[in-house]
């Protein structure tokens, strides 16, 4: 397994390591203050199992992730995954053009579901939290799935959007976390960071 690091700091009491690669996720803790010292890349297979449900899947994946990372002692590891569903079916990355295309045409017009997973670990403990955001997409011209689709904003997301970008003029509603859609439900996830003593340890 390789891990890809950076931003390494010294004083471990105080380290909070994010074990995710995306910008979004890294993003979204900043701007609540929360700026990784450290980011690790797990290396784990993210395939769906048979049958399995959105909450089963992004809470296996998170907690998979998380166990794949050993950080260092006193340090507050977060670990997240994403997905978004449609009906039945899971809209999973496409960093493929005609995949992508697919996604949006199915979700335009339509209320789908997106679920977050994430994971805190500090000190062998693990706390896992899951959250789920409720959104309907307008229904989309041939001209703003084409634009869209030339922005190349979508690459790497799931469901082919990304929300915090252009995407975000695509939803007239939205029921549940905003921070959600982009990969980390926040007020959820501080919480469960204060309960785990790590706001005390920063002062």
């Amino acid at each position: 397994m390789t891990l890809q690091r950076e931003e390494l700091t010294t004083d471990t009491s105080k380290l909070l390591i994010l074990g995710s690669g995306s910008s979004a996720r890294k993003g979204l803790l900043k701007t609540v203050g929360l700026v990784p010292d450290k980011v690790v890349i797990p290396d784990v297979d993210e395939g769906l199992k048979s049958n399995e449900s959105p909450r089963h899947y992004v809470k296996r994946i998170a907690t998979q992730k998380a166990n794949a990372i050993n950080p260092e002692k006193g340090s507050y590891l977060i670990t997240a995954d994403t997905t978004v569903t449609v009906g039945r079916r899971f809209l999973m990355k496409t960093y493929d053009d005609i995949k992508a295309e697919r996604h949006l045409r199915l979700l335009s017009g339509r209320r789908h579901s997106v679920f977050t997973a994430f994971c805190v670990k500090h000190n062998g403990l693990l706390r896992l939290g899951l959250v789920k955001t409720d959104l309907k997409m307008k229904l989309l011209t041939d001209k703003e799935i084409i634009t869209y689709l030339d922005s190349r904003e979508w690459m790497g997301c799931a469901g082919a959007y990304s929300i915090q970008g252009r995407a975000k003029c695509f939803f007239p509603f939205i029921s549940g976390c905003y921070s959600n859609v982009i990969g980390l439900p926040l007020p959820k996830l501080t919480s469960v960071l204060n309960a785990m003593g790590y706001f005390e340890k920063r002062h």
